[in-house]
């Protein structure tokens, strides 16, 4: 796929600053980012300023101030008709069912499983992380998967496998420590020392350190209910409206999306209950982005994720390679002895060694031969 130099996505970059909150505020449109272009269902690989809208309409139809123009500076426009929403809302209908690997009550915890405060139903557990100051362990989730409520506050017991999926409160391994809901949906619960977490997935991937996503990046994540998916990110540096319903709609950005691989077929990267997972770049092992949301309708299912630094930023937290190297140990020098220096004297034996060692050794020869 299509690369671009830093030079090309910082221009693309400053052209949907100036344009970003215009678009959003038109009536119809669900999200603005940068991103490959698509003509007739095909990606043709240009770098593209993208305006989503929940429903196309011929160009017949719109006034010449609902129509988008065909480039800004030299950079093309292009109109998607998607909407984005959370795939279940906190109190909500019932997720899909999730296979049994995935609803285990483990110990220690593998990253990707079931994970839930109990007033929603499940979601997955991303990754652990540690608390930048104290080093604390902590796991690190969505806020309508750790929180689920704009009452809620720190200390509320998190359990797994969530509640859906026979969670409990004698499987409360974590309490919420801290939480964000816009411009990012995530939070933090620190263990409570019952169970060890991993930092590998259920397949047994490692997930300590991150990266930043970028255009045509080949991704994969490890979800409560799709298990392990993989596709790759065709739009970057989104913004959109999510619908958290009692929380309100709120402003979401620093935000890319993930469209299935081509020649996948109509497939599903992504479904209710794999909000949490962590898209990691499958060229590096590192993580690159905190799934939240995805398309709504039509199939196939586009997932929205969150730059993964930011949040670890907003949070406070680092993943175990960025944690600080353990300090040196105090090395006290010891002073080797006096010793004299070449052109010294060596010094003399006491008066009458000589004398005593002869005696010695004519007493010693005695004794051995009479």
């Amino acid at each position: 796929m299509n690369t671009f130099s830093s030079e090309q996505m910082a221009h693309a970059t400053a052209v949907l600053n100036s344009v970003r909150e215009e678009w959003l505020a038109r009536d119809g449109v669900t999200a603005v980012d940068l991103g490959f272009k698509w003509s007739q269902g095909l990606m043709t690989g240009k770098l593209s300023l993208r305006v989503h809208v929940a429903q196309k309409r011929p160009v017949a139809e719109l006034s010449e101030a609902e129509l988008f123009p065909e480039e800004v500076d030299g950079i093309p426009v292009d109109v998607i008709e998607a909407e984005y929403g959370l795939q279940l809302l906190p109190g909500g209908a019932q997720l899909e069912a999730a296979p049994a690997a995935r609803t285990h009550r483990y110990d220690p915890v593998p990253l990707g499983v079931s994970v839930g405060n109990p007033r929603i139903t499940a979601g997955t557990l991303g990754a652990k992380v540690y608390d930048a100051t104290t080093l604390q362990p902590m796991v690190l989730s969505n806020w309508h998967i750790l929180v689920g409520s704009p009452t809620a506050v720190p200390g509320e017991p998190i359990w797994q496998p969530g509640p859906l999926d026979g969670g409990s409160s004698a499987d409360t391994f974590a309490s919420l420590s801290r939480f964000v809901l816009g411009p990012h949906d995530a939070a933090v619960a620190g263990l409570n020392n019952t169970r060890q977490v991993l930092t590998e997935t259920v397949e047994g991937d490692a997930l300590e350190d991150v990266t930043g996503p970028q255009l045509g990046m080949l991704v994969w994540k490890s979800g409560r209910t799709t298990e392990r998916t993989t596709g790759f990110i065709d739009g970057v540096q989104m913004a959109t409206s999510v619908n958290y319903g009692a929380a309100g709609v709120r402003l979401m950005q620093q935000v890319f999306r993930v469209v299935p691989r081509p020649g996948a077929g109509n497939v599903e990267v992504s479904m209710g209950g794999d909000s949490g997972a962590i898209w990691v770049d499958e060229a590096s092992g590192k993580g690159v982005g905190l799934h939240f949301a995805g398309e709504i309708g039509n199939a196939p299912e586009h997932a929205l994720a969150h730059e993964l630094q930011p949040v670890l930023t907003l949070l406070h937290v680092l993943l175990p390679a960025q944690l600080p190297a353990p300090p040196e140990p105090d090395i006290v020098p010891i002073a080797p002895p006096d010793l004299p220096s070449g052109d010294a004297e060596p010094p003399l034996p006491p008066p009458g060694f000589w004398q005593r060692l002869w005696q010695r050794l004519k007493n010693a020869w005695q004794s051995l031969f009479g």
